[in-house]
């Protein structure tokens, strides 16, 4: 067994990443998903993906379905729960649409919250944590011209702040500086750029 790659810190933000997407591929309780392409994708080894599914599997949100690693299945019990806290059932739904060239930022009120991208009716494939954007910013920031690697640093700086503070009014005044950065920027915001959905 390999040696887990991911900090405790870690943990219940990719236990929630990894929950969704058991549940998506499932689509209902019962079926065999495999996950192995998806904990590939993220750099999990097998020792990090049974560290951020104990929890699940003990409270039984989710089960190990056959003999080979990497097989799972959503409970009963668990499929209300992804419901619950993950799938609009209400009324009216929400469409947030932007432009061309527009960066689409959602902020929830969470501090494990995750911004979902699409283009056109196509949901993006993978979800995007601020830790993310704040990681993208200060390494494009090191190849960005001085004065805008100097506001990419700053702004990755100021969203680390307020995402730990909960400050959610705060968090989106810098989303939406961000999002004038990407506007305006040169081509050295490559890995920022990425974790938007194609042709955006």
């Amino acid at each position: 067994m390999p040696e887990p790659s991911l900090a405790a810190s870690q943990l219940e933000m990719c236990q929630g990443q990894a929950f969704r997407e058991i549940c998506r591929r499932s689509a209902s309780p019962g079926p065999q998903v495999t996950m192995t392409d998806y904990f590939a994708e993220r750099g999990w080894n097998r020792a990090d993906a049974m560290r951020i599914l104990a929890e699940p599997i003990k409270h039984e949100m989710i089960k190990i379905k056959g003999w080979r690693f990497g097989g799972y299945s959503v409970t009963r019990k668990g499929w209300p729960e992804h419901e619950r806290k993950f799938i609009w059932t209400g009324g009216e739904g929400v469409h947030i649409s932007s432009t061309t060239g527009g960066f689409v930022v959602a902020n929830v009120n969470s501090a494990h919250a995750v911004a979902h991208g699409g283009y056109g009716n196509r949901a993006n494939a993978s979800d995007i944590p601020h830790q993310q954007l704040i990681d993208a910013l200060r390494t494009d920031a090191a190849t960005a011209t001085s004065d805008e690697g100097v506001r990419a640093r700053e702004y990755a700086d100021d969203l680390a702040a307020t995402v730990d503070s909960q400050d959610a009014d705060r968090t989106t005044r810098i989303l939406a500086r961000i999002n004038a950065l990407l506007s305006t920027a040169t081509t050295a915001f490559t890995l920022t750029r990425e974790l938007l959905p194609p042709n955006s």
